[in-house]
């Protein structure tokens, strides 16, 4: 089937620019599949809703089409800010020689126990005073290493720049989520939103988000059908 969420077929994707005064849209692609679900409906989207002939905003609460913009445009940053983090992150274990933590063996445990500050050293009443000691200097030998890589290589910083980036990115999805969409394509909006959030990588397969993926490529389809039909409609009435 050439629409099987399933299909081992994906056909190239070229990346024209979109020609709105000629009301002119890039196609979807034939095989919408996993591999190319989540780019092609931002790219289908982009084009969409900065459409000129699409629908115009009435007054009221900022609709769908304007914050689904403002969401992708963060998640970007967001992403971008994640893989900066995980190159500091790999840079600072080279640097301080491990995350600033201590392991103890404990007998009776298979696996060392590893703590991350002197708070969680106390509570172990199960290890003998030398043991807790040697932790001690270690965890504190640890920090001090990770504290001079990060005020070399900035990490710190990094993390909280990724977390705020979240925190926005969880709310402006949020407000979205609950913004009740005027047209189709906020509808698509919300859905590419929704499935982004929850499934980035598109491997869920409980119900409902093999589902929730199928019905955002019948979102475009149909869109794409209808833009079809509009800028039809506008030829008539031009000619």
């Amino acid at each position: 089937m050439a629409d099987s969420e399933n299909s081992r077929t994906l056909p190239a994707i070229t990346r024209r620019e979109e020609n709105f005064e000629n009301g002119a849209i890039e196609k979807l692609p034939y095989v919408i599949d996993r591999r190319n679900l989540l780019p092609v409906a931002a790219r289908f989207l982009s084009a969409r809703i900065a459409d000129p002939n699409g629908p115009r905003r009435a007054s009221g609460p900022t609709p769908v089409r304007e914050m689904w913009p403002r969401w992708y445009a963060r998640h970007k940053q967001l992403l971008e800010a994640t893989r900066f983090r995980q190159k500091l992150e790999a840079e600072m274990l080279e640097q301080a020689g491990g995350f600033p933590v201590a392991e103890l063996q404990i007998v009776g445990s298979n696996q060392p126990v590893v703590v991350h500050s002197f708070a969680e050293l106390n509570r172990l009443t199960q290890v003998d005073a030398d043991q807790l000691s040697r932790s001690r200097t270690e965890l504190r030998q640890r920090r001090k290493q990770w504290k001079k890589a990060d005020k070399h290589l900035g990490y710190s910083d990094a993390v909280t720049l990724e977390q705020e980036l979240a925190r926005h990115l969880g709310i402006l999805g949020r407000v979205m989520w609950i913004t009740r969409p005027s047209c189709l394509i906020e509808i698509t909006a919300k859905f590419h939103c929704l499935i982004v959030t929850h499934d980035p990588g598109l491997k869920l397969e409980e119900a409902p988000w093999p589902e929730l993926r199928t019905m955002l490529r019948d979102l475009m389809r149909m869109e794409e059908r209808a833009g079809e039909t509009r800028a039809c409609r506008s030829s008539l009435e031009a000619s």
